[in-house]
């Protein structure tokens, strides 16, 4: 082998490779892991936030931090929470909201009501899935999720093949199609130093409409983890 054909291969290793360490998330939302508090404002030209309560779902002992601004992503408002340990970023949550769901105007006696109501919501669900799944496409590449529950993208297939089947018995009984609109799904994506997971779970009965996005540092939540864990066994 010639060394122009050595320097050749050699090229079109490092071209092959080098989308994937592009495309490798080293942060949320162009800020590092392990930012401080005022950098992640800067970084992320956030005005101003507000202390979240949601930290008490650490140890008080621990003192994390958690913040919370209103802000869009991907074209839908959202909540997103920065949460810090020692000063330094490791995660962040975004739960975004969709009021119009919660006050759609329908009457869960009425069949056709209830089917509006029900198409409503799978319209929406599947738009909003298809724009993340594509934000995540553009900044992270083609990479596979890993699905530990049903594929965001299918959430509705049960449902659907419910109501063919039962179509014309719930005509006679609207409430019991309300009483079904119920699915949940959940991906995630494995990086060298982050984890991404995109979850939905409706429940029409109980109006809860919740759409999650997520991101964590792996090192600090190893980290944030060890720490629970020596706290947790303090008197045992």
């Amino acid at each position: 082998m010639s060394k122009f054909q050595l320097i050749t291969i050699l090229l079109l290793v490092a071209n092959m490779y080098a989308p994937q360490a592009q495309n490798t998330p080293q942060g949320f939302n162009d800020v590092p892991w392990g930012s401080t508090p005022e950098e992640v404002q800067q970084i992320a030209q956030i005005p101003q936030w507000q202390p979240d309560p949601v930290a008490d779902e650490f140890p008080q002992q621990m003192e994390i931090e958690v913040f919370s601004v209103d802000n869009e992503v991907a074209g839908y408002p959202a909540n997103v929470r920065y949460y810090f340990y020692q000063q330094q970023f490791f995660q962040a949550t975004v739960v975004f909201e969709f009021e119009e769901l919660e006050n759609f105007d329908y009457n869960f006696n009425v069949y056709r009501s209830v089917n509006e109501y029900y198409n409503a919501i799978r319209n929406t669900s599947l738009l909003f899935t298809q724009d993340i799944y594509s934000l995540l496409r553009k900044k992270y590449g083609k990479r596979k999720p890993i699905f530990r529950g049903l594929d965001p993208r299918l959430a509705f297939t049960r449902l659907d093949a419910y109501l063919r089947q039962e179509q014309w018995n719930l005509r006679y009984h609207p409430y019991a199609f309300y009483q079904r609109i119920v699915t949940a799904a959940y991906a995630r994506w494995d990086f060298p130093k982050t984890r991404v997971i995109f979850s939905i779970n409706i429940a029409a009965p109980q109006q809860r409409f919740d759409y999650k996005l997520s991101a964590v540092s792996l090192d600090l939540e190893r980290e944030v983890n060890r720490q629970m864990d020596l706290i947790r066994m303090q008197g045992l």
